[in-house]
């Protein structure tokens, strides 16, 4: 006898959607973090950051080398949620890096170019379970296997990575202009994120729950302030 299996909520990752020319303009302006703190969010040590991004398993986005001793790595959202899955992966029991490495190239091989953030994944023992977009599970489970109690909530992850961004709550819905802050245009409080980047959106014809995909540090009182603030000449 089968067991009725909820939905898993899901975090929607805006990557290559077809949003236009709307995404490239606004990259820049995601949540990036540097790669000590990227490694307190996910719970690794530096030295696993290090060797995950030297086997290619999660690259930062930003790295520059401004000297022979000295590397400035940022991880973007996107890298976040990546890293933070993969970690999640590696600290079920009986779960390897070498296994989890072998089944992102396996991924990759079918022509997922981000399987970290674009699958859902799933464990039960040492095995692990990928859902595809048409809503198949690799594997094969048995209808009775509760595979989604060991899933990975993907909106649990990005609440975590949102929260560590550290912003003030009394911070929201407003608006403020700093020099040297992206150019000082005006940008919102608490945040590096220009209100110009979030007016393009709503241009755009996003709706509030698709921006703040993208922006999970900002707020529905955000979005409001951006629909309501002059809009860039």
């Amino acid at each position: 006898m089968s067991v009725p299996i909820a939905p898993l909520p899901a975090l929607t990752i805006r990557w290559n959607a077809t949003e236009g020319p709307v995404m490239p303009e606004v990259m820049e302006d995601v949540l990036a973090v540097p790669d000590k703190r990227a490694a307190r969010i996910a719970d690794i040590t530096m030295r696993q950051l290090r060797y995950w991004e030297q086997v290619g398993l999660v690259v930062p986005s930003v790295r520059r080398e401004l000297s022979e001793r000295r590397t400035v790595r940022l991880y973007s959202f996107r890298d976040l949620l990546e890293l933070v899955v993969a970690a999640e992966l590696r600290h079920r029991p009986g779960i390897s890096l070498q296994h989890i490495q072998r089944l992102v190239a396996f991924l990759h091989g079918l022509e997922f170019s981000a399987p970290l953030r674009e699958l859902r994944f799933a464990t039960r023992g040492a095995e692990i379970y990928v859902q595809y977009p048409d809503g198949s599970w690799s594997g094969d489970p048995m209808p009775g296997q509760l595979i989604y109690s060991q899933a990975i909530a993907l909106d649990l992850v990005g609440a975590k990575i949102s929260a560590a961004a550290g912003r003030d709550e009394g911070s929201a819905g407003k608006v403020v202009t700093r020099r040297g802050v992206q150019g000082s245009k005006p940008i919102f409080a608490g945040t590096r994120i220009p209100v110009a980047s979030v007016q393009r959106y709503l241009r755009a014809g996003f709706d509030t729950a698709a921006i703040l995909a993208e922006y999970p540090s900002l707020t529905e009182a955000d979005i409001e302030a951006a629909r309501q603030f002059p809009a860039a000449s």
